[in-house]
């Protein structure tokens, strides 16, 4: 191999690990290398599969939130806790080690359907992205008015604001399985998907709408 390639194969791998950094560093069971376009398309998502490594902690923990003698939910109860993800698409599965915890102010945020505990959670990935999104949510739907919130963020980036990936998507927590809305957090990937310069990003405060 001469030095002209060699340069050629260097730069390639250079390249793609801008490109796809997070991908690559996924557990999955199929070559992402070809199935780029499709996982650039949320309907590829068939389902995604959280487990945490201590599911009694995690239980115990949403029923001290629930019965928490405010409406609000108390920061204390928002512990982390570790899991792994996974994501079922038509040609595979990713597998990706994460930290999950509670989502949202107030108790809307916690229900049960059919008696199974169901939350809204925040979920921060230790390693790969899930479009794109290295941070993100998963939220009861009727928290975010159903649909209209999928609707109001199309709107949104069709007029060409910044709109963070939202979309509706079968999820099974512990084996408990509902429809929740995934949203992107404002990250970084954020300004990069909607082909914006890095820099930064403010954010309303909510606590002053719901502290007493």
């Amino acid at each position: 191999m001469n030095e002209k390639n060699l340069h050629y194969i260097l730069k390639f791998f250079f390249f793609a690990g801008l490109l796809f950094p997070d991908t690559l560093k996924a557990e999955c069971n199929f070559n992402t290398s070809l199935f780029i376009n499709q996982l650039e398309f949320s309907n590829n998502i068939k389902e995604i599969n959280i487990e945490t490594s201590n599911p009694r902690k995690y239980n115990i923990n949403f029923l001290k939130t629930l019965i928490s003698p405010s409406k609000y939910i108390p920061k204390k109860f928002k512990k982390k806790f570790k899991s792994k993800i996974k994501v079922s698409y038509p040609f595979g599965t990713c597998t990706y080690k994460a930290k999950i915890w509670q989502n949202g102010d107030i108790k809307d945020h916690l229900e049960f359907s059919n008696g199974d505990p169901i939350r809204s959670l925040n979920i921060k990935l230790e390693e790969g992205n899930i479009q794109n999104a290295t941070k993100f949510k998963l939220l009861i739907p009727k928290t975010r008015n159903g649909l209209n919130e999928i609707i109001g963020s199309l709107i949104f980036k069709e007029f060409g604001y910044i709109s963070p990936e939202t979309f509706e998507v079968l999820v099974s927590v512990n084996d408990i399985q509902t429809k929740m809305i995934f949203q992107e957090d404002s990250q970084k990937e954020l300004l990069e998907r909607n082909n914006r310069r890095e820099g930064p990003i403010f954010e309303g405060d909510e606590t002053h709408i719901w502290s007493n």
